[in-house]
């Protein structure tokens, strides 16, 4: 009965009823709109840091993360890296040299972050040839130690495809070396710095060039799906440990903590945010009610006179904002899902924000799309919240209408 009666009591007052229905709905779906697009934007986050620190956990000589100097390297990284595979909940082990180093032409010279790769290993992290706009692939080149220039660095150097250049690099003895490559291609990743500074090429022809095969700076370290960092990273610490070379071994969090700063902040502004949200549609919703009890003392000492005691018409105020708030979430959560749809499907492009060249902690993040997902169990905690919260700001509003003496609630009028 009183479900029936809260129902009809409700569209009595059609546009007080839909402006407390709208207030609950957009703030709702806005809420799930903005947790799903920042669930997907930190994943991706996770996954750029992943990728530019160079795996989940990175193995390296203890030092060369805070320096990255050249002569702090691994001897034997290939050993290292097969080493690293038999730990269990390994997915990969990547090896890597990244060094600074000197390109030059007869039209100039520049300086350049190389990254000497495997590029069938390194595929397992991160594809170096999709930004390749002119020219060949590294494993597929048959040019002898080959080479990848940023787009903006071959201009500089107005070189071309198939060109000679000379790279001047420090060897792991500390002397300068010197030697010769030839351009395979050119990347354009659309951010000027990297285009003016990258540089990619083998290891083989690293190794060639620096005089010294199977030494590397760093091994990327991948994890099985479902295997904890954290505790990798310990196996791979008493694992590689052993060898009378002192190795470090991070956790890409450890290696960017400046990126998971910026996440956790994000995620505590929008916790902020929905704390907001709640009290203003909190006190929006018991100032209507309370309006609402007001204007309807006659009604409710009439109910009262019939036999509707007054703890009765306390539970059907709350009933009439649980049925207020079932329709309003229903609603909601419709829109939330449309939006949610529509932004996974087309995508929002930060670089709408005039973020062309936006890099957080050493990570590229300009060329990010937004999109959405859905993480169950946060949008069930927010159903939940809101649906507290909303019939929540009623008790009040209850408590004064259950406590109405029936012969004074009959003598008012308004």
């Amino acid at each position: 009965m009183l479900p029936r009666l809260a129902w009809r009591n409700l569209w009595r007052q059609r546009t007080r009823t839909l402006i407390l229905i709208s207030a609950v709905t957009f703030s709702y779906a806005l809420l799930l709109v903005a947790m799903g697009v920042g669930d997907d934007s930190h994943q991706q986050m996770l996954d750029a840091a992943v990728e530019g620190a160079g795996g989940d956990v990175l193995v390296h000589r203890d030092g060369y993360w805070s320096t990255l100097a050249a002569d702090l390297v691994l001897p034997d990284g290939l050993a290292v890296a097969e080493r690293a595979r038999g730990v269990e909940g390994v997915a990969e082990a990547i090896p890597r040299i990244r060094l600074p180093a000197l390109v030059s032409t007869a039209d100039g010279a520049r300086a350049v972050d190389l990254l000497a790769v495997d590029p069938l290993v390194e595929e397992a992290l991160v594809d170096i040839h999709e930004h390749l706009v002119e020219g060949e692939r590294l494993d597929a080149t048959a040019l002898e130690s080959p080479i990848l220039l940023g787009i903006r660095m071959a201009e500089d150097l107005e070189t071309e495809v198939g060109g000679r250049v000379v790279l001047t690099a420090s060897g792991w003895d500390g002397e300068l070396t010197r030697a010769l490559f030839r351009v395979a291609g050119f990347l354009e990743t659309g951010i000027r710095e990297v285009d003016e500074t990258l540089a990619y090429t083998t290891l083989q022809a690293a190794w060639g060039a620096l005089g010294d095969s199977a030494t590397v700076t760093q091994v990327g370290v991948l994890v099985q799906e479902g295997t904890d960092v954290e505790v990798l990273a310990e196996a791979l610490r008493e694992g590689l440990g052993r060898d009378g070379v002192p190795v470090e071994v991070l956790t890409w969090r450890q290696a960017v903590p400046e990126m998971v700063g910026f996440i956790e902040t994000d995620d505590a502004f929008l916790y902020i945010y929905a704390a907001v949200m709640f009290v203003v549609v909190a006190f929006a919703i018991a100032n209507t009610f309370l309006v609402a009890v007001t204007e309807r003392v006659r009604e409710f000492g009439l109910l009262n006179a019939l036999g509707l005691r007054g703890r009765r018409i306390g539970v059907l105020v709350l009933v009439e904002t649980a049925v207020l708030t079932l329709v309003a979430v229903g609603v909601g959560f419709a829109i939330a899902l449309a939006g949610h749809l529509a932004i996974d499907h087309w995508g929002i492009p930060i670089a709408i924000w005039g973020m062309e060249d936006m890099e957080l902690a050493g990570v590229n993040i300009s060329d990010m799309v937004m999109r959405s997902q859905i993480t169950t169990s946060k949008w069930i905690v927010a159903t939940v919240a809101v649906m507290v919260t909303t019939v929540g700001s009623a008790v009040f509003a209850a408590v004064k209408a259950a406590r109405l003496v029936p012969a004074e609630a009959m003598r008012f009028y308004e």
